[in-house]
């Protein structure tokens, strides 16, 4: 039964990953030669302008400020990067590579390296038989790196999505030591790695298997009591016996914060951790994939802070609620799960980033093919939301969430940030010039993208960038951007409206 769970999870992984290729011009919605083709067909356009499109699997960013460097998670080096075809062709690591950045004066990245390189990966290791899982890339080593966090310390927090590793692990990396900090049940992947201003670790457990030990057989969100980011501890071993089924952490005590289909805390509307509506309010599911967290604190301390958390389904979800500290644990006061029906629905939340000025960043990943054979079933999932047909151009952006300030309505406020163009949004991060922003596209063949915002903390108008790669003797990449387009979101929205669905 667990190898079948799991199974499914992959499944689901390459129902959506398979949404995020690219189709032929001439098959597209919206052809590359439209003016509005740089915002709606991003990927494909940055391509024929001169672009590198062919990174595998781009997945976290973090920016360190300690060192002044961007962080980029590619989870498996194969396929355009490895195939000696095109601009990238560095040797296949199924393990995965994180790759690092150092910012200019301008906060441009002219150059990407292998900071902490996966593996090694043995094919002949065998599959348990009576779980399914296998550790073919080391064990003592990262395997298919998806989250990242670079914390105030100068630390860089590393998760895993891995079928190559038994139990997905959690990893500290000070610039030179790596270690094994928490694992989670085998099946679940890490999800949600943050530090908090007050220096606490969070992670959550996504997809774990019916029969993980509780609280775990369902996702949950949480946070380490008892342990600061910068502490030093000894390394978790490899779990053996029941403990493959748990959550272990090298020192402190994890704290469930959200489980799926709990009550959410004081909520308005009586909702649940993971539901998702139809717009009609009908219930949908229950999303047992929590993802990317946002931490926005409300006290300077961050013993108060809202806590946002991606639910990674088809509709989309996310929930929020307030924390509070209380003593060695966290209180949990009230909560609501964001409503998006405003922007049509929400799809496949993935990771998340806080912005500068306090607000959530969450994205969409895997924006549906607007291909004219077949788009309507890439959506069918959103039509049902919908309950009439989805626009596949609707999809496929990050979408900041904003605390209403004015005080007129207790809910959330959400804006799709359409001007960044349309891609298979992992994460986008806005670094401290409140302009310029980093994002991980997650599919095969994708590109390496830039947003700089027109003005300060309002991120509806700028210029996109693409990467064009030229490839170094020591596997790093030289970059040169390429500008795409420069509009706003207004504009770009009004073109998604005119598109002829066809």
């Amino acid at each position: 039964m667990k190898k079948s769970l799991f199974t499914a999870a992959l499944a689901f992984t390459a129902c959506v990953s398979a949404n995020a290729a690219m189709a032929a011009d001439d098959e597209l919605l919206v052809s590359l030669n439209d003016p509005m083709a740089p915002w709606l067909e991003t990927r494909a356009y940055a391509k024929k302008m001169g672009a590198s499109a062919e990174f595998r699997k781009m997945e976290g960013v973090a920016y360190d400020r300690v060192h002044n460097k961007i962080y980029i998670a590619m989870s498996a080096i194969e396929k355009g990067m490895s195939d000696d075809k095109g601009d990238i062709h560095v040797a296949t690591n199924k393990c995965g590579i994180v790759y690092e950045g150092e910012l200019d004066a301008n906060n441009n990245i002219s150059n990407l390296k292998p900071a902490v390189i996966g593996g090694p990966y043995d094919k002949s290791v065998k599959s348990d038989v009576v779980s399914g899982f296998k550790d073919r890339c080391d064990v003592n080593n990262i395997s298919n790196p998806d989250g990242l966090f670079a914390d105030q310390f100068g630390n860089l927090w590393i998760s895993e999505d891995t079928s190559d590793h038994t139990n997905n692990a959690l990893w500290r990396w000070d610039g030179k030591k790596l270690e094994r900090f928490a694992t989670v049940p085998t099946g679940a992947e890490i999800t949600g790695i943050i530090v908090t201003t007050g220096g606490d670790v969070m992670f959550n457990v996504q997809h774990p298997t019916s029969l993980s030990k509780y609280p775990y057989n369902r996702g949950v969100v949480g946070i380490v009591n008892g342990f600061k980011a910068n502490d030093s501890f000894k390394e978790i071993p490899v779990p053996t016996g029941d403990d493959i089924y748990d959550v272990k952490v090298a020192k402190g005590d994890y704290q469930v914060i959200k489980r799926v289909g709990e009550p959410i805390p004081n909520d308005i509307y009586g909702n649940r951790f993971g539901q998702v509506n139809r717009i009609d309010g009908s219930l949908k599911e229950m999303c047992n994939h929590p993802d990317g967290n946002m931490f926005l604190p409300i006290t300077e301390s961050g013993d108060e802070a809202y806590l946002y958390t991606n639910f990674e389904c088809r509709p989309g979800n996310n929930s929020r609620v307030y924390m509070k500290r209380n003593g060695d644990h966290w209180d949990v006061l009230d909560g609501e799960n964001v409503n998006f029906d405003s922007i049509n629905g929400t799809w496949n939340n993935c990771n998340a980033s806080v912005t500068p000025w306090r607000t959530g960043l969450t994205s969409e990943e895997y924006e549906p093919v607007a291909a004219k054979g077949g788009w309507q079933k890439n959506v069918e999932d959103m039509t049902n939301y919908l309950g009439k047909q989805a626009n596949p151009y609707d999809y496929g952006f990050p979408i900041e969430l904003i605390p209403d300030p004015s005080g007129e309505s207790a809910a959330t406020k959400v804006v799709k940030h359409y001007a960044m163009g349309r891609l298979s949004y992992e994460m986008s991060y806005v670094l401290d010039d409140k302009k310029t922003v980093y994002s991980g596209d997650d599919g095969t063949d994708v590109i390496l993208s830039k947003f700089v915002a027109d003005e300060p903390g309002d991120l509806s108008a700028g210029t996109i960038y693409a990467a064009k790669v030229t490839q170094k003797p020591d596997d790093s990449f030289d970059l040169q951007w390429i500008e795409l387009a420069r509009g706003n979101s207004a504009d770009v929205y009004d073109a998604i409206k005119a598109v002829k669905l066809q």
